[in-house]
């Protein structure tokens, strides 16, 4: 009977995570808004929902804590809740990232609408992540998360190529220095934001197999057989 009550809050736990996902999705748009459209209501909203994230958090913390303490859980059991930790610090991470994008309009002495069709892929293409990322722990694809993480490069090119375009403006007309500054620090947290997606699609990995992606990598990297890392046997 035990046993069917954790999994049951188990499960409950895992639809908190992927409740708190779907916020980070809505917080990652509307940031961006928030910030091409100098819409300073919306950008106070992002910020201050940003503390809803924070508190989800540790909702959901607090949950796995009871779990491990009141069941005992070892194996995969344990490795999925270890893993739910891990990724709640990072969707919060998100918040973070969507907070301080919406704060450059706030603090932007600029009133103007900016258009950028690299920064509106950029957006398109997180929002497929982290939509693909929350799939792939619900589901427990190891396939779909492997894909998650590889798609980071996809936005560090894409970061990369906007940086270029703000230096040519700074380049050709130093008046448009603010504009092309703030964008490009716009640009980096979502650039960042990619990262910490890629980071969820590692754990996922590591919650269904047991191995890390970054641990593959390194092992290539290094040209050794096996990195030294403490693993939670299936």
């Amino acid at each position: 009977m035990s046993k069917e009550v954790f999994y049951s809050k188990l499960k409950n736990v895992e639809n908190d995570v992927v409740e708190m996902g779907e916020v980070c999705i809505e917080s990652i748009k509307k940031s961006v808004d928030a910030f091409l459209n100098k819409d300073m209501d919306l950008a106070e909203q992002v910020v201050k929902e940003d503390d809803i994230i924070d508190l989800k958090e540790m909702e959901i913390e607090e949950k796995c804590v009871k779990l491990i303490a009141l069941y005992q859980p070892v194996a995969t059991d344990l490795r999925t809740i270890l893993t739910i930790i891990k990724i709640i610090s990072k969707l919060e991470k998100i918040g973070d990232c969507s907070s301080k994008i919406a704060s450059i309009p706030l603090k932007s002495k600029l009133n103007i609408k900016r258009e950028n069709e690299i920064i509106n892929v950029m957006v398109e293409r997180l929002d497929k992540m982290l939509n693909d990322a929350m799939l792939s722990f619900k589901n427990r694809d190891e396939k779909l998360a492997r894909d998650v993480y590889s798609q980071d490069k996809k936005i560090d090119k894409l970061y990369e190529q906007l940086y270029r375009e703000m230096i040519s403006y700074i380049i050709e007309d130093p008046r448009d220095i603010t504009m092309a500054t703030e964008t490009i620090f716009m640009a980096k947290y979502l650039e960042r934001t990619g990262d910490i997606i890629a980071s969820i699609g590692d754990r996922v990995v590591y919650m269904v197999t047991g191995e890390r992606i970054k641990e593959e990598e390194f092992e290539k990297k290094y040209n050794v057989k096996k990195i030294k890392y403490i693993k939670i046997d299936k």
